[in-house]
């Protein structure tokens, strides 16, 4: 395996986890990565780009706010890619986003 395939494959703690005041910020954004999940999902397959953009820019104010520096870039790129991408570069740049999300850990 190569070593961008297990950096793909490895857990994704906040730079908050070790706080004890951000604990509760982050199971709660931890029990919402579900249905942010599917929202996102939800948005491309009905071809609601401009939905999908918002959904993306969100996450990545969320991605700084709560410790996830790679969630902030990803969801940049899923932006982006919703403004001047076509829908291939969109379905990759949002399997990396949902990727990502999966890998959170609290």
């Amino acid at each position: 395996m190569s070593a961008a395939a297990s950096q793909d494959r490895a857990i994704v703690y906040s730079e908050f986890a070790n706080d004890p005041e951000y604990r509760e910020l982050l199971e709660l954004f931890d029990e919402a990565v579900p249905e942010r999940q599917r929202c996102l999902i939800e948005a491309f397959r009905a071809g609601r780009i401009p939905e999908l953009q918002t959904l993306a820019h969100q996450l990545k104010g969320a991605g700084g706010g709560f410790g996830f520096p790679g969630l902030t870039d990803r969801a940049a790129d899923l932006e982006a890619a919703c403004k001047q991408g076509g829908p291939d570069r969109i379905a990759a740049e949002l399997d990396r986003m949902l990727t990502y999300l999966q890998r959170i850990a609290v």
